[in-house]
């Protein structure tokens, strides 16, 4: 399959025929509308003020303090005329207190637009085994899988009070999408074919979604991260940093005068809660105190959505306070401490015997739950190296395969994992229907003499005086391992590495960085190895970052080639061979809805994978631990962690609460 780039003007002129309906037919995945509304059961008592008329609804009390001091509308304007209703997960909670987190940076506040918040317009289940409505209460899709029809929730107001409609997802579209400094490329994901998908607005509360052939896997990536930057442009607020609505110029002078050189980076600086207070937003919480101050503060968005089953409107929670330390060792520590109310990111399992012995201690329990990726550490060397010699060594399979069986992974589960988890590769995850055992169980036998005879046979076999292998420019074999210290063990797993690659001739260097420098590195594909965890293994369709070269960001072992893809052919490099098979298999597997024939696709990706083993990990089947304040109620005990499923979104933050 030819990948096209898609050009400003074929952008414009397929936009420009947008269709004016189709036939649709009802999606069985698309769930009822909320249920209306209940009317609501009395709070705890909290004084008012002076007396107000009867309400269908109940506000937290600093809400009512602002309505009597009238600065906000009463509650039964401020809400939906059919609100989203949520079901508390053991009991209807209660209003106020501060749910304190822990960050490594200020991106740990910033992720919170996906995490903390799930604003997309259909939502996974806690576990992704089912989907349902959210900003849109409802949709359907046409009987040839071309057409995906939302209808918006009536009466949902921006954190500012305007009212949401159709207009802010055109304005994405249109102004974002459509402008080629917002978007130098059209979005992958967006296409079928290398064509861009049309989209209109038939009126305030629908949008449609055409596509110029089946997109098969549209709804999946919906739900996921994919599809929660489209809620994030008001566009009665962002038109003013917008060329298209002010003059080039004066925008330009207005950026730099906010120390940005062109209009479109101040734009997105203005678009961005943690750097933008003033921006509206739809989520429970909005920034109210952002870096370089500490802690980073959320308030809840008194035009919040969302009420529970006894017409209170959510969240319970006032303020999400999130303290930023230098790095995730310091971050657990202070979690044994009990400073964190809820958390599962950068929580460590290397650290879980500290965490249990002081629980009580701590005011706390850590929670096991399940890891919805294959890994918390997927391995790849660079296969877009600059250097010629090793990009040669790094893209011959054997070198790859000796390394995987350099690996004493029974070691690393003890020494680590504390003896949980069982060897694996990167794979879906053993409950996916996509799952292949000898994809997922290849190449892991402890097998030094394996991997000694494979870089012998690679021409390695001479060594220096200190038992380094030399390549073919006569220079030691040495590498360096760069890892930023967030999510996983890393600076443990490398260590064990170093003692293992050593024994079989390769020397490695661990280089530990700040996240931004290591981003910014592998990004230009210039670094040697690294590491990262899974994403969304439980459906490997909507991230397959480990399988193919999917995404510059995160497919480590392939960024250049990532690039290729997601810009149309106009940036990186091409990739050839099987690598480039794999990005045919997955467009193939976006342009028919029929699942069998994704299963029978994407088992050719695993094939490849398996033949040609591009990334490998340690240990599969891993818990995910979770830190939860004993204070901290409506928490589930069990629960997935995944990228793709919004974690902790999926479990709907606004219903927790603090009982004191």
């Amino acid at each position: 399959m030819t990948q096209r780039h898609i050009s400003r003007r074929r952008f414009l002129q397929v936009s420009a025929f947008a269709t004016a309906g189709a036939v649709l037919a009802a999606c069985g995945a698309g769930d009822a509308p909320a249920a209306e509304a209940p009317a609501a059961e009395e709070p705890a008592a909290a004084d008012s003020g002076d007396a107000m008329p009867a309400s269908q609804y109940n506000e937290a009390p600093m809400l009512a303090e602002m309505v009597a001091n009238g600065e906000i509308p009463p509650v039964d304007e401020r809400l939906p005329p059919n609100p989203m209703v949520i079901e508390p997960l053991d009991e209807v909670g209660q209003y106020g207190g501060t749910w304190r987190r822990i960050g490594v940076g200020p991106g740990d506040a910033g992720i919170f637009r996906y995490r903390l918040m799930y604003p997309q317009l259909v939502r996974y289940n806690s576990d992704g085994s089912d989907m349902g409505p959210n900003l849109a209460e409802s949709w359907e899709v046409s009987d040839d899988g071309t057409t995906y029809t939302f209808h918006l929730r009536e009466g949902v107001r921006w954190s500012d009070g305007t009212p949401h409609s159709s207009e802010d997802f055109m304005f994405w579209y249109e102004d974002v999408l459509g402008d080629e400094d917002l978007a130098p490329s059209f979005p992958v994901w967006l296409t079928v074919g290398g064509e861009p998908v049309v989209m209109d607005a038939p009126d305030d509360l629908t949008i449609r979604f055409t596509f110029p052939g089946a997109h098969g896997i549209f709804m999946n990536l919906m739900a996921g991260a994919n599809g929660a930057s489209m809620t994030w442009y008001p566009k009665h607020y962002l038109t003013q940093f917008h060329r298209n609505y002010a003059d080039e110029e004066e925008l330009n002078a207005q950026a730099q005068e906010n120390e940005f050189e062109f209009w479109h980076q101040y734009f997105n600086n203005r678009l961005t809660p943690r750097l933008n207070t003033d921006v509206p937003v739809l989520f429970a919480w909005r920034f109210t105190k952002i870096t370089p101050e500490v802690p980073v503060v959320l308030e809840r968005n008194p035009y919040y959505w969302k009420v529970d089953t006894a017409g209170n409107q959510l969240p319970y929670i006032d303020r999400v306070s999130t303290d930023i330390v230098e790095d995730s060792e310091v971050l657990n520590l202070r979690a044994v401490a009990g400073d964190i109310d809820m958390q599962h990111r950068h929580i460590l399992m290397e650290n879980f015997s500290l965490f249990k012995e002081n629980e009580e201690v701590g005011n706390y329990e850590i929670l096991l739950w399940k890891y919805g990726e294959t890994s918390d550490a997927v391995l790849s060397f660079n296969l877009c190296h600059p250097d010629p010699v090793m990009h040669e060594i790094f893209n011959d399979k054997r070198f790859r395969f000796a390394m995987s069986h350099a690996m004493n992974r029974d070691e690393v589960i003890e020494a680590v994992y504390l003896g949980l988890g069982e060897p694996g590769q990167p794979s879906p995850l053993s409950t996916s229907p996509f799952y292949d055992e000898s994809q997922a169980k290849g190449a892991l036998e402890y097998n030094p003499d394996l991997a000694n005879s494979l870089l012998d046979e690679m021409g390695l076999g001479e060594m220096n005086a200190d038992g380094v292998r030399l390549k073919s420019d006569g220079e030691p074999l040495s590498i360096i391992f760069n890892y930023a210290p967030v999510f996983g063990s890393w600076r443990s797993i490398g260590e064990l590495m170093q003692k293992y690659m050593a024994d079989v001739g390769v020397q490695l260097t661990l280089k530990e960085e700040a996240r931004p420098l290591w981003s910014q590195r592998v990004q230009a594909s210039e670094h040697d190895m690294t590491v990262w965890t899974g994403s969304a293994e439980f459906n490997p369709l909507i991230d397959p970052r480990h399988f193919m070269p999917f995404s510059q960001g995160s497919s480590h072992h392939a960024a250049c080639h990532a690039l290729w893809y997601n810009s149309g052919g106009v940036n990186g490099v091409e990739p050839t061979g099987d690598l480039r098979t794999t990005i045919d298999l997955y467009e193939a597997i976006k342009a028919t809805p029929d699942v069998d024939e994704h299963k029978r696709l994407f088992q050719q990706i695993l094939d490849l994978n398996k033949e040609n083993l591009w990334t490998f990990s340690m240990a599969v089947g891993l818990p995910a631990p979770v830190v939860v304040s004993k204070n901290m109620g409506n928490v589930p005990r069990e629960g997935v962690s995944s990228w793709h499923l919004q974690t902790p979104g999926s479990t709907v933050p606004e219903q927790y609460y603090l009982k004191s």
